[in-house]
Order: structure tokens, then C-alpha cells, then sequence
């Protein structure tokens, strides 16, 4: 699709990536609050005048930097494609998820939070992985591979529990990203309650 872009629209989506790139390492650095869109602007190497192009102002960006987490994570669904197993999936997308989150660990909590209470009437840009998981989960259910007496919604709600818990519980901790072997153990946890009669054991990576 990208070979499709005019050269001017491939411009304008890297010049809106450079500013993304530049807002998550200095909200992550100095924090959202001490961070002035001159700043973020001089980073990104763009006048303040073209931020403003793309960005109403500094809130927005934590709404686009959400959906472009949100867009990674479609992106390997299509990756994983080839593959059968729901519960395998499930583990690719939740370590994705945490992947993403580890280097930004200062900037997750703020992101969440801006972009579920957003004034602007959209939802939030993190109900799409909920439906993805969701998916999923149905797919997983269709095959046996997951108990088809529990609800794919109140699974997918669990799933994306883990993933939160996790993130928070770091928070909490001062900011000290643990490790994914933590998500691990807790997908173990759920996975043997939901587990379907064709389940394969407990599949890894």
C-alpha cells in the first residue's frame, strides 16, 4: 500500500513519525509536563508552525501515539496469519503489547489514561486490540482449542488484564519494567482456566 503513497503523502507520514519519535523520547525523558512543543518541535527538526499542522496540540499526541501502538499491533496480526494455534497468537500480541510498552514504561500510564477519558468523542484507540483478542478468542473457540463456556468478551477483558496489571504493577514499583517472563507465567495461569478439550498443553512463543 505504502508503494501507492505520492511522494508528498510519504513526506507528510514522516514528518508526522519524526514528531511521534521525538514527543515519546522527551515525554519519557522529562515527562509530558516539562516538556514544551518547542522542544519536541527542535527534535523532530520541524518549525512550530508545521507541528501545528499535524497536532491541534501537546494532549493529541498521547491519542496518536496510542493508535500507532495500536496499528503495530494489527500489523502482526497479519504476520500471523499462517499461524493455527488462538493461544499462540494470544501470547505473540500480549508480549508485542509488552515490548512496546517496556521502553516507554514513564509514558504508558499517561497514554492510557488520555486516551480512554478523550473529550473528543472517539473511543479509545485500545478497544480495537480488545476486538482483535476477541477474534481470536472465537476462532479458538470454533476449533476447541478454548472453552466455549466462557464469553470471548470476558476473556479478551482478561487477557488485556494481565497485560495492564503488569504494566501497573511496574508503575507502582518506581517505574522498574520487569520482564516478559512475567507475562508469561500469568498467560499460564489463565490459559490453564480456559483451555478447550483440543488444546496442546500450554503453548510458548
Amino acid at each position: 500500500m505504502s508503494n501507492n503513497l505520492s511522494r508528498r503523502e510519504r513526506k507528510k507520514n514522516a514528518t508526522r513519525s519524526s514528531i511521534l519519535r521525538a514527543a515519546r523520547h522527551l515525554f519519557e525523558e522529562k515527562g509530558p509536563e516539562n516538556t514544551s512543543i518547542e522542544e519536541i518541535a527542535e527534535m523532530a527538526d520541524v518549525s512550530k508552525s508545521t507541528f501545528f499542522n499535524y497536532f491541534p496540540n501537546k494532549e493529541s499526541l498521547f491519542t496518536a501515539i496510542a493508535e500507532e501502538e495500536v496499528q503495530d499491533i494489527l500489523l502482526l496480526e497479519e504476520e500471523l496469519s499462517s499461524e493455527k494455534s488462538a493461544l499462540k497468537k494470544i501470547r505473540a500480541i500480549t508480549k508485542r503489547i509488552l515490548e512496546d510498552v517496556i521502553p516507554y514504561l514513564h509514558l504508558t500510564g499517561k497514554i492510557v489514561f488520555t486516551s480512554i477519558i478523550s473529550t473528543d468523542g472517539r473511543p479509545s484507540p485500545f478497544l480495537e486490540i480488545n476486538f482483535l483478542l476477541e477474534r481470536i478468542v472465537k476462532e479458538g473457540q470454533e476449533k476447541g482449542e478454548i472453552a466455549a463456556i466462557f464469553s470471548p468478551t470476558d476473556i479478551a477483558t482478561a487477557i488485556m488484564g494481565c497485560c495492564y496489571g503488569l504494566i501497573f504493577r511496574w508503575i507502582e514499583l518506581g517505574y522498574k519494567a520487569g520482564s516478559i517472563s512475567e507475562l508469561e507465567k500469568i498467560l499460564d495461569m489463565l490459559f490453564l482456566s480456559i483451555k478447550g478439550p483440543h488444546a496442546q498443553g500450554s503453548p510458548k512463543k
